[in-house]
């Protein structure tokens, strides 16, 4: 999820077990370890679009790398204060390994038990930037920082927001077996064979849900938001040119691509090139001409390949679509 969620639910997790112990001090342990998982994204520089995939949310992001730091960051702290190791362990793995838990939440996923596996796991539950879950943690924080470490108001703070954090992730666990639902009976109306499914949130939000349907012969698409008056039939399809998949999945340079797609990878043949879409997102936009897709991995003649950078320039007019969607109209 993004930096903020992260460092907030950090720093809130790391006083539910240390704050009547060091107060303020706490926050700032709780933000930083946090923040260690993602610190994998300064290797960027020095890999290529597919490389980057291989590493970021892997072994910094794995149960794995949380207990290993949070053992040795218990034995620095608990000699820094005297005091037990079994608690120090305790409050750095929280503050650690809620880092790829919240992740999980999210569509992109983590991979939270590499190296066993590399696959990535994800629960598409909340969108990677939702203050409906960060709001809670950062007033919590800002409240805990200006109070005074003896205040008895502090654990009650504490707790109460991470209730509602934790609350809201499950708000969009239900909402979005409710839609899965809703998706699933059109699609037994409509007699729609498909292969898989993915329903996801789109941004910012956990009221309107997106679709994507995967067949043997490419995608549908469609979207539900749950002030909608009666359920959304129409879906949008996107033929894929699948009968490409199997020769470019052989090739072990294009593994973490392919991992990161998770089986929703798009086709399509443009000139010499082909363009590989991770439709798992949803599209970017839709418009008349059906939904618009972003960021695709393109693979020349030669074998050799890219990732086009795209992104769209009407960002104020993706935004005021939505804004409008999310209100069910």
């Amino acid at each position: 999820m993004d930096s903020l969620s992260q460092v907030v639910l950090g720093a809130i997790t790391f006083a539910l077990v240390k704050d009547k112990e060091i107060g303020k001090k706490s926050l700032v342990y709780g933000a930083v370890l946090g923040t260690i998982p993602d610190l994998d994204v300064l290797l960027n520089p020095f890999f290529d679009s597919v490389e980057q995939l291989a590493i970021h949310r892997a072994f910094s992001h794995s149960i794995f790398f949380s207990i290993i730091l949070s053992l040795l960051a218990a034995k620095i702290l608990s000699k820094k204060y005297n005091s037990s190791y079994i608690s120090w362990v305790w409050a750095c793995f929280v503050a650690l390994f809620t880092h790829p838990l919240l992740d999980i939440c999210t569509t992109y996923g983590t991979r939270i038990l590499y190296p066993l596996t590399k696959s990535y796991y994800s629960l598409n539950n909340v969108f990677v930037v939702d203050l409906g879950f960060t709001l809670p943690l950062l007033i919590a924080t800002i409240a805990l920082w200006i109070m005074k470490n003896k205040n008895p108001k502090r654990s009650k703070i504490i707790n109460i927001s991470l209730i509602l954090s934790t609350g809201y992730l499950v708000w969009g666990l239900v909402v979005r077996e409710i839609v899965y639902y809703k998706f699933e009976t059109v699609l037994q109306e409509k007699n729609i064979a498909y292969e898989k499914m993915n329903v996801a949130p789109t941004p910012f939000n956990t009221f309107l849900w997106q679709a994507i349907i995967k067949t043997k012969e490419g995608f549908y698409l469609s979207d539900y938001c749950i002030f909608d008056k009666e359920m959304n039939t129409h879906f949008y399809f996107e033929k894929s040119e699948n009968q490409l998949l199997p020769e470019l999945e052989k090739r072990p340079e294009l593994e973490p691509f392919f991992n990161f797609a998770q089986g929703y990878g798009l086709v399509k043949k443009e000139g010499d090139l082909i363009k590989i879409y991770v439709t798992k997102f949803g599209p970017m936009t839709t418009d008349k001409k059906g939904p618009k897709f972003a960021f695709p991995m393109c693979i020349k003649p030669d074998g050799s390949y890219y990732a086009l950078q795209n992104p769209p320039k009407n960002y104020d007019e993706i935004l005021n679509k939505l804004w409008i969607r999310v209100q069910g109209k």
